[in-house]
């Protein structure tokens, strides 16, 4: 007996509609999720060689302290500079080139007060702007930090300073030298208003805060959230 075999066509299935946004959801969330892992390990991998290159300035003024019974002061405040160029957020480098001065011993223009008698005598270099290199007697008995990764300083202009792990440069202010109090209903006197929080210097880096960089120390004793993202000595 002859068996007549009937052909089924096969339908083809497609994806509604709801099927298609429920897998561009989950591939949007897989995205999502390991972008954000990916920005997470990036800015813990910047703060920690923030706090690194911290650290070894911290150590570094010591020296320099024990070495010249002071810390350095930056010759002036206020050099604005755009990171990156083109960009809007300007930062104050006066500290940061200053740091790279007296703890590298490349060049002195940088530390107020240091003239080139001081400066031969007390270790450092023969010209008084930096040119990126530590060579020379003079310079190797100012030479504070032992090593100079790449990493922790760059170029601005003609002036070299030092950076975080965010790339943006170290804030450094010394303090004022005290003053006598002021007698009470003295005429013309008036207190002297402080210039950091600490007694000797305050350092700090802005990290990843990234609105307000034109802030000193001193101006988060005023707003308890304003430095909350800041790696800072106080």
């Amino acid at each position: 007996m002859k068996t007549t075999r009937f052909a089924i066509p096969l339908r083809s299935r497609a994806f509604t509609l709801v099927e298609m946004l429920t897998v561009v959801t989950i591939i949007s969330l897989l995205a999502a999720l390991t972008l954000g892992g990916y920005t997470y390990a990036m800015r813990s991998s910047k703060r920690k060689l923030t706090i690194g290159t911290f650290e070894s300035i911290k150590l570094a003024l010591e020296r320099y302290n024990v070495e010249f019974a002071e810390y350095p002061q930056p010759n002036g405040t206020g050099q604005m500079v755009l990171f990156p160029p083109g960009n809007k957020n300007a930062y104050d480098v006066s500290g940061a080139a200053c740091l790279y001065q007296a703890l590298t011993g490349d060049g002195y223009d940088q530390i107020k007060g240091v003239t080139g008698a001081t400066a031969s005598a007390g270790g450092g270099s023969a010209g008084s702007s930096s040119d990126g290199k530590v060579e020379g007697a003079a310079e190797v008995k100012n030479k504070m930090l032992v090593e100079i990764p790449r990493a922790i300083f760059t170029k601005k202009g003609s002036t070299y300073i030092l950076i975080d792990g965010f790339g943006h440069p170290f804030q450094y202010t010394k303090a004022a030298a005290p003053t006598a109090p002021v007698a009470q209903g003295a005429q013309g006197a008036s207190a002297t208003t402080p210039i950091t929080i600490n007694s000797t210097y305050d350092l700090w880096s802005y990290a990843e805060d990234e609105t307000n960089t034109t802030m000193k120390s001193v101006n988060s004793l005023t707003s308890m959230m304003l430095s909350v993202k800041w790696i800072k000595n106080w």
